[in-house]
């Protein structure tokens, strides 16, 4: 059996398609093609089948995943073997802006400094994307600001407790709730649409009824402090994000109670922990 073929059955998962699996693993397609008719022989049936152009996998594949994920997970710990006192090998990590502009970010390049021989690969976004990708094996770890998701037996879940917000304006704007929602034009500044803080916003001015406030959405957070800065607008941003700004009286809060229930939460699968992950893992525990 040869562990390349299953590395490229388990590509062809996270990717979708032999040519972007292919790009990945910088084969040609029909090196790939190649690898699955292997498989198939190992097996007894294909892993895929194709109608038209739209891959589905069969009762095979379907019931290869777990064993495939085990396999590998089994390589890399002979891997590692050969060289107990290094860690080596990929490394994915998912995780919000948030967390990565305020929190994480030393830690990862700590890591890369300690650990060179590790290729750490970060994707950035949503925490309910950073979810979907980990349950789809498209990453090792993931970071998500949500609300306390329950036990899942596929999952290692690590919940570093709540969080606190606070609506902001800037240093010239409205100091209470009712001066804001006196203004002509009320402009929220904030990101995409599954934010956690956004939508705990949301829910709460639904909640009194208000119907006149525009949103405004800006890519980062970055910007987004930059344009309440500017008189543009208010926000509901995690008070760790903006403690810099109020410290030096760029932005002010405006008191009000809106309910929220977000923790900061470290995400791993139990099935499948290599050195780096662990090693990973840990680091991310000792900051939160």
């Amino acid at each position: 059996m040869d562990i390349q073929n299953l590395n490229t059955f388990r590509t062809i998962l996270q990717t979708g398609s032999y040519s972007s699996a292919a790009q990945q693993l910088n084969y040609t397609q029909s090196t790939v093609t190649a690898q699955m008719k292997k498989l198939t022989t190992l097996i007894g049936e294909p892993p895929f089948i194709f109608h038209g152009k739209q891959m589905q996998l069969t009762d095979g594949g379907k019931k290869l995943i777990p064993l495939v994920n085990q396999v590998l997970a089994d390589y890399d710990k002979i891997l590692a073997l050969k060289s107990h006192h290094q860690i080596t090998g990929d490394l994915r990590i998912s995780v919000p802006e948030s967390l990565m502009l305020y929190g994480s970010g030393p830690i990862f390049s700590q890591y890369v400094r300690d650990y060179p021989e590790v290729n750490l690969i970060i994707n950035n976004a949503t925490c309910l994307k950073n979810h979907e990708r980990l349950l789809a094996d498209q990453a090792d770890i993931a970071l998500m600001l949500w609300t306390p998701l329950r036990e899942n037996k596929q999952l290692q879940i690590d919940d570093f407790g709540k969080q606190e917000f606070s609506l902001i304006t800037s240093i010239d704007g409205p100091d209470t709730w009712g001066e804001l929602m006196e203004l002509d034009q009320k402009h929220f500044v904030i990101n995409e649409k599954e934010c956690g803080y956004r939508l705990a916003f949301e829910k709460f001015i639904q909640s009194k009824s208000i119907a006149d406030i525009q949103t405004m959405e800006v890519w980062s957070l970055a910007a987004i402090k930059q344009t309440v800065i500017d008189g543009l607008g208010f926000s509901f941003l995690p008070d760790f994000v903006i403690q810099d700004e109020l410290q030096n009286k760029l932005l002010k809060r405006i008191p009000v109670d809106i309910p929220t229930n977000l923790h900061i939460q470290l995400l791993s699968r139990n099935n499948w922990q290599n050195p780096a992950i662990k090693q990973m893992l840990e680091n991310l525990s000792n900051i939160f």
